[in-house]
């Protein structure tokens, strides 16, 4: 009779049309619908007579829950806490009633978990309510799923850094316009030794939130330290190395990086200086250990081959003759080609402004602002560069919240230069110039393609080769170990390292497992030093792969397994490596090479015989095909397939 009265009892209870609370140790917690996800459905009229109104199927909003931006909807599961071990019967027979299914998940005593079946006509948030509200349990919350934040700093003013980390203040769409800042910052912030300078119109070097390094110089005088400072350079710094973790202002990109303060000949732009004034600034620079070289201005003056030659002595011979990065703005002036010195200089780093919504900054972007990223040719990649919370004067507040321009840009990509060499101090310039080149992302509505000054994959001209990502920058900057990974059909996979290890196993990390690229599958694998293959690699028929090894290493050459042949067969040997045919695959180099030697391999991958010098003779084969490795004067190996016929 109990149970009878019970059921009675359960079909009395009234479920509301639209929910918009849940409870939570006994309170009610109210939630704002931001949106319909779903279609609404209505139900056979009085079916267990409870309502006879529409109502909304598992997940049908997507709810707001306090200050969060993000969004939250619902799982198709809710939890429920008995008040007693013997009341696990009420909680079946409600389960039954209602379509749920208690689920074999019993993590806490008491708890139980329970699904909405396929047929359910109420959601998750329905039935948590309702199960509640019965009175026969001391709790039941449906199960909520967001998106996990990733807290990467303490500082108040972080959350206002789009730049940085892009909440969807700008809309949800636009979320990921950002230079992946949180990632990059779980393997680096980073280091003391790598100096980075800011050459500008002087800082605020008494700013609590900069970190500073102790010699700075004032090109006019020709004196250190520079006593002149001034907004724009502060913002510029602030970017680049605002303390981070302090519970103070902002966040650096790469906030332990100390900052070297450069001045510029007058503080006033406006006034007239010259390229060989200029050129000292540069030379400080590079000769007190300075890393990296950030300049977010121009000069209105003709190339001077001086000043042109000066710059790219730092860039070849700075940093102990592994060169020191120089990065310049693109300008505002909504031309289709950078300002000088960016202009000139092949190895300079340009940059251009982007805006919040993913797109070059132009008079027609989204943000408003009257002005426009110089683009063209020589533009090499894009940074935030409107709306950047950066630092003040202290004589200000102490903070600018709107620092815009490609000035704001281009310090962006000097931090990222100065956190790929904090974990890889041993790279040139040019090296570090091909990660951030080859890591930018390719966002808006760009049609990027493939240029012939263009090394590092596809460039567009006002997007360069896209946004910097600082994560995917670090990363390249360390080796790069692909295990247990599938390349799918149609994918395009551009990978860049300072090497390449792939195979079954090829660190000490789990899961373990084969790499494979499926047919269809098109993927570089673009090293600095070295690729390698392992045990476990498998290119299928109709699959692509390319290698490409920009400084090949004697470790390289002297292993035929560590190379993926450009023939239909790759020879077998204890690697296991695979025998399937292979289209358009092969080992490229950045220089052009001759032939040092020749090994020849049978199909089964039998050595036959290595013939030194440029010159082969195969005439003294017995007929059938042959395998010939070419070992090039770079280090590099190029192969072919062969048929000897007599």
């Amino acid at each position: 009779m109990k149970s009878l009265l019970l059921l009675l009892w359960f079909a009395m209870i009234p479920i509301s049309a639209s929910a918009e609370y849940y409870w939570c140790n006994g309170n009610k917690v109210l939630l704002e619908i931001k949106k319909e996800q779903s279609n609404v459905v209505t139900p056979t009229n009085g079916q267990f007579g409870r309502i006879n109104q529409p109502f909304n199927r598992n997940a049908s909003y997507i709810y707001k829950h306090g200050s969060d931006s993000m969004g939250i909807s619902l799982t198709n599961i809710f939890n429920v806490k008995l008040k007693s071990v013997d009341d696990f019967h009420f909680l079946q027979q409600m389960a039954s009633m209602y379509g749920a299914e208690i689920l074999d998940e019993h993590i806490l005593p008491n708890w139980y978990t329970l699904k909405c079946k396929e047929d359910c006509e109420f959601n998750a948030l329905n039935l948590a309510n309702l199960f509640y509200e019965s009175g026969y349990f001391e709790e039941s919350c449906p199960d909520f799923k967001g998106e996990i934040h990733l807290d990467c700093t303490n500082d108040p003013m972080f959350g206002s850094q789009w730049n940085l980390s892009h909440n969807g203040i700008f809309g949800n769409q636009y979320r990921n316009f950002d230079i992946d800042f949180c990632s990059a910052h779980t393997i680096t912030s980073g280091s003391p030794n790598t100096i980075i300078a800011v050459y500008d119109f002087g800082m605020d070097l008494t700013h609590p939130d900069l970190n500073l390094f102790p010699l700075s110089y004032d090109v006019a005088s020709d004196s250190s330290p520079s006593t002149i400072k001034d907004t724009h350079g502060t913002g510029c710094a602030g970017i680049i190395a605002a303390i981070g973790n302090n519970n103070i202002g902002i966040t650096g990109i790469a906030s332990s990086c100390p900052i070297m303060s450069i001045t510029l000949p007058s503080v006033n732009p406006r006034d007239s200086t010259s390229g060989n004034r200029l050129a000292k600034g540069f030379q400080f620079a590079a000769d007190n250990g300075c890393s990296v070289i950030s300049c977010s201005w121009s000069v209105g003056i003709p190339p001077s081959p001086y000043l042109n030659n000066v710059i790219l002595d730092v860039i070849k011979n700075g940093r102990n003759g592994l060169g020191s990065v120089v990065v310049f703005s693109a300008g505002n002036d909504n031309r289709s080609s950078p300002n000088y010195p960016a202009s000139s200089i092949e190895d300079i780093v340009v940059v251009g402004a982007m805006s919040p919504c993913g797109e070059r900054k132009s008079k027609l972007s989204c943000d408003g602002g009257n002005w426009g990223s110089n683009y063209g040719e020589k533009l090499d990649v894009v940074a935030p560069g409107i709306f950047i919370p950066t630092t003040d004067l202290l004589d200000n507040t102490g903070y600018n919240y709107e620092f815009w321009g490609t000035s704001a840009a281009c310090p962006h990509v000097s931090a990222i230069a100065g956190l790929i060499l904090s974990v890889n101090p041993n790279l040139t310039s040019h090296q570090v110039i091909n990660i951030i080149e080859s890591t930018a992302q390719k966002i808006g509505n760009y049609e990027y393609t493939i240029h012939p000054n263009r090394t590092n994959g596809k460039w567009n001209n006002e997007m360069g080769y896209g946004l910097v990502n600082a994560y995917e920058a670090v990363l390249a900057a360390m080796p790069k170990y692909i295990q247990k990974h599938v390349f799918q059909s149609g994918e395009e996979i551009y990978e860049y390292a300072t090497e390449i290890i792939a195979g079954h196993i090829v660190t000490n990390s789990v899961p373990y497992g084969d790499v494979v690229l499926e047919s269809g599958s098109n993927v570089i694998l673009r090293a600095m030093n070295q690729v390698v293959l392992k045990h476990g690699f498998h290119a299928k028929a109709g699959s692509e792969l390319h290698i490409k090894v920009d400084n090949p290493t004697t470790q390289l050459i002297s292993s035929p397994q560590q190379i993926a042949l450009r023939t239909s067969f790759a020879p077998t040997n204890d690697t296991g490596s695979t025998t399937e045919e292979i289209a358009n695959n092969g080992l490229e180099t950045v220089a052009n090479n001759m032939i040092y030697s020749t090994s020849i391999y049978t199909i089964s991958g039998q050595l036959l015989q290595t013939i030194e010098g440029n010159q082969m003779d195969a005439s003294h084969l017995p007929s059938g095909m042959y395998i010939l490795q070419h070992r090039m004067s770079d280090g590099s190996i190029r192969s072919e397939k062969i048929a000897n016929q007599k």
